[in-house]
């Protein structure tokens, strides 16, 4: 008779063996995948950065959009908003993301094959590889968190984020979102290509060179008397300081009592391209598509306060913060603040 011990020895030698045969099949089809991968690589990136600075309109903003893709075949988050866009989205390849990434979603739908890919990571627990996705997760939860106490959204440089689709329709809040000319003219035509419906959102193109976004704002509908939900996501990354400084500005005078400005920062280190080889090697693919990194906030001795103090610089004062990999014994890359006006 098997006692308690064996026959916990023997479930061990059986999860060992399975999870062996997952990853040995996973590995088979990864093989065989690999010369469509390598093909759909160089045509996907070819298409991303030759169709990017055709129509110009941001590469880093479309790259956003591959982060959805990923979690929604993943199941870590369904999304299929997101899908039906970049299926229509021509700075995207369809082929390219399923050749890359087909071996591991074909893997993990048949057999339950999982990587590190296939989970989302706790902020407080994610390192650079893994901060895309988080940071996809930590706005939508920034989003539920307010969307319903909310009388309207602002999303500056929305790019081609559908999260204002994902969870605003039907809710009584106006929606803003405002961006260069060409991505939201872009963002539009591929709305109406693919037959998702946006007529409940205002887009306000705007062209930061010569125009005022706040004029713009203010001339769309915005009502200032209103408390409004503004999120500002990773793009300050991609300024000056002093127009990050000015931005805030104008956001905190934007503001009412109720409302709140959701932002995120990468440190100094990280836009210098000093943290690490990985950060390094992406931020050299991004700025040889004309979008160098400008801006970063010296996060290497106590960042919150870091955090907290440039925020006060710009009027606003903070109430929510959250460090990616404070768990980790890792230098301070990223964070995601919540704020709210002096």
């Amino acid at each position: 008779m098997i006692d308690k011990n064996q026959k916990n020895k023997l479930l061990e030698i059986v999860y060992f063996l399975n999870e062996l045969f997952k990853i040995i099949l996973y590995i088979l089809l990864q093989i065989i995948f690999i010369p469509f991968a390598v093909v759909g690589l160089i045509f996907g990136l070819y298409k991303e950065m030759a169709n990017s600075k055709k129509l110009g309109v941001s590469f880093s903003a479309g790259q956003a959009l591959q982060y959805r893709w990923f979690m929604h075949y993943l199941d870590t988050r369904p999304d299929s908003i997101s899908v039906a866009f970049t299926k229509n989205y021509p700075c995207e390849s369809q082929f390219g993301l399923w050749t890359i990434m087909g071996a591991l979603i074909i893997s993990q739908r048949l057999f339950g094959f999982k990587t590190r890919l296939s989970k989302v990571a706790e902020p407080e627990e994610a390192n650079l590889a893994a901060v895309s996705g988080s940071r996809v997760v930590m706005f939508d939860k920034i989003m539920e968190k307010y969307v319903d106490e909310m009388e309207q959204i602002v999303l500056l440089g929305a790019g081609f984020d559908l999260v204002a689709l994902h969870f605003i329709e039907g809710k009584k809040a106006k929606v803003f979102e405002l961006d260069q000319i060409n991505t939201l003219n872009l963002k539009v035509e591929t709305l109406k290509k693919a037959g998702i419906k946006h007529d409940w959102i205002t887009y306000i193109p705007v062209n930061y060179a010569n125009e005022s976004w706040v004029e713009k704002l203010l001339e769309a509908g915005f009502d200032k008397t209103k408390r409004t939900l503004f999120l500002w996501q990773s793009v300050s990354l991609y300024l000056e300081a002093d127009i990050v400084k000015e931005t805030l500005r104008d956001v905190a005078n934007l503001c009412v009592d109720g409302s709140v400005i959701a932002q995120d920062f990468y440190s100094k280190a990280y836009s210098l391209g000093e943290y690490s080889f990985i950060a390094k090697r992406n931020m050299s693919l991004i700025e040889s598509m004309g979008e160098p990194a400008k801006f970063g906030i010296d996060m290497s001795h106590a960042p919150k306060v870091a955090v907290k103090l440039f925020l006060k610089e710009c009027g606003l004062k903070m109430i929510a913060y959250i460090q990616f990999g404070e768990k980790l014994d890792i230098e301070p890359f990223y964070c995601i603040v919540e704020a709210e006006k002096l």
